[in-house]
């Protein structure tokens, strides 16, 4: 028995040397690198962390492999060859380089766990159409992925990545093998709301996804590049989408008469339903800040234009005027305001109940009220209410008490939710929804999408969700780009704006690309589902394994090496019968 053994390790070590030997030439070396862990330029040390990917039937494999150069090698591409099993095959996979995007200024107050890079450079775009190359003594990452789905047979998968490059005038070829454990544990339809703010209401936006060309607004164009942000994020388990419907809305007004065509508003919500990306339905904000952050709100008003009417505060209303009607702002009690809400509301509310749309529908009222404007928020909120009956209001919260009665499902900053936790839970048990949001903050050693964070603390977020039960999460910036934004400082505004605050997708022409950070935060939001699988089994358990990780609001265990344990025994938990 025992020289069996000693035979099968030789055999065991003879294989896995020559495995070594294979990705190892004089022009290059192939690196297995955990994918939680971003890839500074100018790191030069690594091991090949020859390891599984564990996932469940219905998530993304994720496989990130890094090319250390020899010597220069141009116009580098990549492909995966066959994914197979002793019983099955796994389609779909597809690779793309990871891109670095410049952080020209660094947050403040920082986590403890931030990253710095002596280069400014921080790995971001996954580029799947780029040929990339390389200099001697310099690493370029490649990001692989690999869908399986609820028929997926279980088993282990083994898979090859294919890289050709040119070095000096010859094309040379280079081969990775990687392994997937796909388990016998089914993911199912996300029990987690997840919206992440599009702003491709705007033509500016969309002209980004179009060498900067204008995109006429609701052209054939607009609706195609509706569509693929609407795959995109379905593809990352958003299941709520903003629409504003008083921005898609036209108007007629004859003498304080209103007519109303929704059928815009009914084209998104039909694009975003079709791919599975509209759980809920987020009525756009009908009430904006008439001056400083801490100033009134004001409700948005569309009315004639006229000499009288560009006298008034404008909307952000990205389409000032359109159809001869001009979108203003105006004090909730102000009559012409009344006289638009009167008629509005009843008539929204009536269309969403004809197209059956009416329970999934929320509607937001300002974002992010303060304690000092917070009695113009609820004098509103208490208005659209009257209009609205059955309808949740939801809003991003910098505030708590003050905001009470007024919405439904609330929606604090993380920092705020840890500040006020026995408030919320208090909510919880009077039957309103708890999500929390990050945006700009919180910092500190809060979890966020920040560059600059650890990406695991990306993935956090989603486990954070569901040691505190919170049943949703909020952020702003899905696309807020600028010119340029592969190459543009990600940090913005002379860094009020944390880099990777504004986007989490980037821009190509007429396409999205995502992000390590986008990836990390779908993995997060199928890990709450197994979270949730798990609590149905032994709520114990489940308890366990996310304290494990999530220490408190604002402490986690940031290590890799655990965090991928913890994930192999969720998972060899849940295969059990």
């Amino acid at each position: 028995m025992i020289m069996i053994k000693k035979l099968s390790l030789f055999v065991f070590l003879f294989i896995s040397s020559l495995f070594y030997i294979s990705c190892k030439d004089k022009h290059v070396y192939l690196y297995q690198v955990d994918p939680l862990i971003k890839v500074l330029k100018e790191r030069n040390y690594f091991r090949d962390e020859i390891d599984t990917i564990r996932v469940a039937k219905g998530e993304v494999a994720t496989i990130q492999i890094v090319v250390a150069g020899l010597t220069e090698i141009k116009n580098m591409r990549a492909s995966v060859t066959g994914i197979s099993s002793d019983l099955s095959t796994l389609e779909g996979a597809s690779a793309g380089w990871v891109g670095y995007v410049h952080v020209g200024r660094s947050y403040n107050p920082p986590s403890k766990d931030i990253i710095r890079s002596a280069s400014g450079y921080f790995p971001d775009p996954i580029l799947p159409d780029s040929a990339f190359s390389i200099k001697p003594g310099e690493v370029q990452p490649l990001w692989i992925t690999v869908p399986t789905d609820a028929a997926t047979i279980p088993g282990l998968y083994k898979g090859t990545v294919k890289i050709t490059g040119v070095v000096g005038k010859k094309t040379e070829t280079w081969l990775k093998h990687f392994y997937i454990r796909v388990y016998p544990v089914t993911l199912g339809k996300s029990p987690l709301y997840i919206t992440n703010w599009s702003a491709h209401f705007s033509t500016v936006t969309l002209s980004y996804l179009n060498n900067n060309e204008p995109v006429e607004a609701y052209s054939p164009l607009y609706w195609e590049l509706i569509g693929m942000h609407a795959e995109m994020m379905a593809a990352h388990r958003q299941n709520v989408h903003r629409i504003y419907p008083i921005w898609h809305t036209l108007y007629t007004y004859d003498d304080g008469k209103y007519t109303f065509d929704f059928s815009r508003f009914d084209k998104e919500a039909e694009i975003f339903d079709a791919v599975g990306a509209l759980e809920r339905i987020e009525g756009g904000h009908l009430a904006w800040r008439s001056g400083a952050w801490d100033d009134p709100f004001f409700v948005e008003v569309p009315l004639p234009d006229n000499e009288e009417t560009r006298k008034l505060r404008s909307s952000p209303n990205p389409q000032k005027v359109e159809n001869g009607i001009r979108f203003t702002l105006l004090p909730v009690d102000d009559e012409r305001a009344k006289n638009f809400i009167t008629q509005f509301m009843p008539a929204l509310k009536q269309h969403l109940a004809q197209k059956g749309w009416l329970d999934r529908y929320m509607q937001h009222i300002a974002d992010e009220p303060t304690a000092k404007n917070a009695a113009s928020y609820v004098t509103i909120s208490n208005y659209i209410h009257e209009f609205l009956p059955g309808v949740k209001v939801l809003d991003a919260v910098l505030t708590s008490k003050e905001l009470a009665g007024a919405i439904d499902v609330w929606v604090p900053q993380l920092d705020i939710l840890h500040k006020d936790f026995n408030f919320y839970k208090e909510l919880k048990g009077e039957g309103k929804e708890i999500w929390f949001y990050t945006c700009v903050g919180p910092r500190g050693n809060y979890a966020n999408r920040f560059i600059e964070l650890p990406l695991n603390q990306t993935r956090y977020l989603h486990w954070i969700n569901y040691k505190y039960d919170v049943t949703g999460y909020l952020h702003w910036g899905l696309n807020y780009w600028v010119k340029d934004q592969l190459n543009a400082d990600a940090s913005r505004d002379r860094g009020r704006l944390p880099a990777g605050d504004n986007c989490i997708i980037y821009p190509g022409y007429r396409k999205l690309y995502s992000s390590i950070r986008f990836e990390a935060m779908r993995d997060g939001i199928d890990d709450y589902q197994l979270l949730k699988m798990v609590e149905q089994k032994n709520p114990g358990k489940a308890k366990e394994y996310v304290n494990a990780v999530i220490l408190n609001f604002d402490d986690y265990d940031n290590s890799v090496t655990y965090f991928r344990t913890i994930r192999k025994q969720i998972l060899e938990f849940l295969s059990k019968n």
